[in-house]
């Protein structure tokens, strides 16, 4: 009679690791549902918003155009604006992108610490 025998715990520990890897496998497929789900909805938040941006705009540049009784101003006006607000965000980029970073390791060092 053998003390320990081998082909049984190899048994076992190959069952052991196939299990861990098809629960490793489950639940990447979880996290990736996940994502692929937020993503969709922040896609079409922003879609929506881009929608309400665009009439808003539109409906401003028609205002002043009839203000200042024009067919163009009102739009060189509101494109103007635009073009100032792309501008300051193009100047200011790399603060906004180090401020992102910043709050994104301050949120992952909060979940870890945890």
């Amino acid at each position: 009679m053998k003390l320990f025998d081998f082909h049984k715990l190899i048994e076992a520990l190959t069952g052991f690791i196939e299990t861990k890897v098809e629960l490793w496998k489950l639940e990447a497929k979880e996290e990736i549902g996940a994502l692929i789900a937020k993503t969709l909805v922040v896609m079409l938040l922003a879609l929506g918003a881009v929608m309400v941006l665009l009439f808003f705009t539109l409906g401003l540049a028609f205002l002043l155009n009839d203000l200042l009784e024009s067919k163009i101003w009102g739009f060189v006006i509101v494109g103007s604006v635009y073009g100032l607000f792309t501008t300051g965000l193009y100047v200011k980029r790399r603060a906004i992108v180090d401020i992102i970073i910043k709050r994104q390791n301050n949120e992952i060092e909060g979940v870890s610490e945890e």
